[in-house]
């Protein structure tokens, strides 16, 4: 009787949360991103990351010129994610010219408003103002401000300070939103620490528009010791003050590499958190549009590959050798990735028509079987982290059955070219 009862709860979550539509951002250096030749040989490893993670959202810094993003929209994207389209370009209006910004965004979920250029003395910080694109996003918008950018990068007091600049630029900007907008901060900040005067002006909670971290990871504060004189100098650069330490090595973003590639890019191995999405802190509170709890991972760190590069063999676990391989090869940085939802329904998902459905039931055991009314070009299906279980492509049977006995009990998605994810749960 209480195995049929928490069936039955499993059930009744499901179907209750069958209208929601989650939307999965991912941020991502590209390291120095230009159509030659050699960036187009990294190419096919971007696509196979792409395909891997699947996002709706995808940011990225690091791009060369337009040519360079035209030539990544066309070859990792176009024939890899359905529905996607490219922001309008923007030029550099920061000194830096040749170290850029730029989102492509799935059309399903997304309507792009407007895009801005924001200078700082650096690097421009560059803003786009999206509507979910629900049923009533007409009359009942839902608002998401993106802001993408990559800060100074290198130690000492002067590129700290630099930080701290452009983060201003950043703030100024937030004052002239509405203290309830929905906002994402991406890029590669390049703080060594959350102790940085940069990071802790950000997340300072008297902003108009309070930004936080969604994991709250903060290395250790300084001690308040006043003898020490400078403490970026004085502690070290390995201790729990700074997120080099290896207590945060299941979150570190750079270095995929223990030496150079192609004389390019940074070695040294995994041992730094640089690159972040953080949020507005609504998206903790409000049921418009919220975060996906657990949802934030840093793409190909299985958690033990502190000081090594991300392809090594011992650094085994969920994410497979081949990502990883394919990671190593792309970028000196891991990308990541965090999910918010929304309890509507997009547009462009028709209620009433799927092109699969499940033959039986949506509560499996040992396999899954599904009936197909037409030919698809993917079927996939994530656990509730996110993490892709099994993919097909190119399917045209009318029948379909998968082996679901090695999964772990609990929720997954089936998700089918550019269609609503369907739910079931492994019992």
């Amino acid at each position: 009787m209480l195995k049929k009862g928490i069936l039955f709860l499993l059930l009744f979550v499901v179907l209750s949360i069958s209208g929601q539509t989650r939307i999965k951002t991912m941020f991502y250096n590209t390291l120095n991103y230009d159509a030659n030749t050699e960036s187009q040989n990294r190419t096919i490893h971007l696509k196979m990351i792409l395909e891997a993670v699947q996002p709706d959202l995808f940011m990225i810094c690091e791009l060369k010129n337009e040519t360079a993003s035209d030539y990544l929209y066309e070859n990792a994207i176009v024939s890899n994610l359905s529905n996607f389209n490219k922001a309008p370009f923007n030029d550099s209006q920061s000194p830096a010219t040749d170290l850029l910004q730029m989102v492509y965004y799935n059309t399903a979920k997304l309507i792009l408003k407007s895009t801005k250029v924001i200078p700082t003395g650096i690097r421009d910080i560059n803003r786009y103002t999206f509507t979910i694109n629900t049923e009533d996003s007409a009359t009942n918008p839902i608002t998401l401000e993106v802001f993408v950018t990559h800060l100074k990068a290198s130690t000492g007091s002067d590129n700290r300070l630099k930080r701290y600049n452009s983060i201003l630029n950043f703030l100024d900007e937030l004052d002239t939103l509405p203290s309830d907008s929905f906002v994402l901060f991406s890029g590669d900040f390049n703080f060594y620490t959350s102790n940085e005067d940069g990071f802790r002006v950000l997340t300072d909670r008297r902003n108009n528009i309070k930004i936080i971290d969604p994991i709250d990871r903060p290395a250790n504060q300084f001690p308040n010791n006043s003898n020490v004189g400078d403490p970026f100098e004085f502690y070290s650069s390995s201790s729990n003050y700074f997120w080099r330490h290896s207590s945060f090595a299941d979150i570190q973003t750079q270095s995929t590499r223990t030496s150079q590639l192609n004389g390019d890019g940074a070695g040294g191995g995994m041992d730094d958190r640089f690159d972040f999405i953080l949020m507005s802190e609504n998206f903790n509170t409000d049921t418009n549009l919220y975060y996906v709890k657990d949802s934030y991972k840093t793409i190909g760190n299985n958690g033990n590959c502190y000081n090594s590069f991300v392809s090594n063999t011992s650094c085994h676990g969920v994410y497979s050798q081949e990502l990883r391989n394919a990671l190593y090869e792309f970028s000196d940085h891991l990308p990541v990735v965090m999910s918010i939802e929304t309890p509507k329904n997009t547009l462009s998902i028709s209620k009433n028509y799927h092109p699969i459905s499940f033959s039986s039931t949506n509560i499996v055991k040992n396999s899954i079987t599904l009936a197909l009314k037409e030919t698809v070009n993917s079927i996939i299906i994530y656990n509730l982290l996110g993490q892709i279980v099994y993919q097909q492509k190119n399917n045209s049977r009318t029948e379909l059955t998968i082996d679901t006995s090695t999964f772990s009990k609990g929720i997954y998605f089936l998700k089918t070219d550019s269609y609503t994810p369907l739910k079931f749960v492994k019992n």
